[in-house]
């Protein structure tokens, strides 16, 4: 079996290293850039050294604990979340991949906290 290509991050074309099972990830200074639809950069995390995913608003205090985060880099559609050591992964996502009740709420507004 022939070695894999390269990866390049779909926001800015940096060269990276592949990883299969998020063979089209955002680099670290693309996913730093996600935001709401409205334009509000959010910041991921770990919840802790044993995993867990968790967000905000940047400039605030408040996190808030989820699976993952739908929002945009770069105007395009994008899914945050844990990845499978640790760390935050950002995906782009097609709209037949979109639950059907988030296929507007973060491009168009603000991520609610509900």
């Amino acid at each position: 079996m022939s070695q894999p290509t390269d990866h390049f991050c779909p926001g800015c074309g940096t060269a990276m290293k592949i990883f299969l099972r998020y063979p089209w990830h955002f680099c670290d200074k693309c996913r730093k850039t996600a935001a709401s639809g409205t334009g509000r950069v959010v910041e991921c995390s770990n919840v802790g050294m044993s995993g867990g995913f968790q967000w905000r608003y940047a400039g605030t205090d408040e996190w808030m604990t989820c699976r993952g985060l739908y929002c945009l880099i770069q105007s395009r559609d994008v899914y945050l979340s844990e990845a499978r050591f640790g760390g935050i992964v950002a995906q782009p996502i097609l709209s037949h991949q979109m639950p059907e009740d988030t296929k507007s709420s973060f491009r168009d507004m603000d991520i609610r906290k509900d």
